[in-house]
């Protein structure tokens, strides 16, 4: 197979798109009758089973509404299984759980369709608000699709201008600033109170401790790439 370069850049590809929308279905009602919120860390759709496996970080007030959403969330017709709760390392009042839901009839589902690459939600006060990334020439259909679950009150598009904003491109980063980004994490340079500094990295290195603090710079300014992306929803989402 040949594979020939084609010239010109993503800039008109792929869109983001936000929307906030109350759906039908589970997560809308649920949230709609306890002081919740949600937020999606990873989908795993199949399509083909009629299935998603989702993990959520889900925050609470108190621990009985979170008895009181758990007793309801078993009781939804589209929930198929909730797998686990734990309590997440972050927050007392965060925790992490994961569950299969079903996948017709869902906003996951319907974002899969049509090829989304990218996904962040938040779901609170019965109203989800999402965000996602997918070739701008379905755009249309997704509105159109998501008018069909429930009530659409926003929806917004724009072209995405630089496509590596809501990726984690690896090889930006230099073989030594990864190594020295990662030494320094894992003996606390970023901890509190800190454990390590930068003498100390700079002698486990046999470079000099101004060096070092060049690297540690430049791969913090790589790492944190992603405000860009919260830039952008956050404009997204004001207009």
């Amino acid at each position: 197979m040949i594979v020939r370069y084609a010239s010109g850049s993503f800039d008109e590809k792929f869109s983001m798109v936000y929307f906030k929308m109350k759906h039908e279905n589970c997560w809308s009602r649920i949230t709609e009758k306890y002081d919740i919120s949600i937020h999606t860390l990873k989908l795993l759709p199949y399509k083909d089973k009629n299935a998603i496996y989702g993990i959520f970080e889900i925050r609470v007030n108190n621990k009985h509404n979170l008895k009181e959403f758990l007793r309801s969330l078993n009781k939804e017709s589209t929930i198929k299984n909730v797998t686990s709760l734990n309590l997440s390392e972050l927050k007392r009042s965060v925790y992490i759980m994961d569950l299969y839901e079903n996948y017709d009839g869902m906003i996951q589902g319907k974002l899969n369709d049509y090829n989304s690459i990218f996904y962040f939600d938040i779901v609170k006060g019965g109203l989800e608000e999402k965000y996602a990334v997918l070739p701008s020439e379905n755009v249309k259909e997704l509105k159109n699709d998501l008018q069909s679950l429930g009530d659409l009150y926003e929806f917004r598009a724009k072209y995405l201008k630089n496509f590596y904003d809501i990726l984690a491109p690896y090889f930006t980063f230099s073989p030594i600033e990864m190594q020295i980004i990662v030494e320094a994490y894992n003996h606390g340079y970023y901890d509190i109170p800190r454990k390590t500094g930068i003498r100390e990295l700079a002698d486990s290195f046999g470079l000099s401790k101004s060096t070092v603090q060049e690297y540690i710079r430049s791969a913090e300014a790589k790492a944190l790439s992603s405000i860009k992306l919260f830039k952008l929803m956050d404009e997204l989402k004001e207009g």
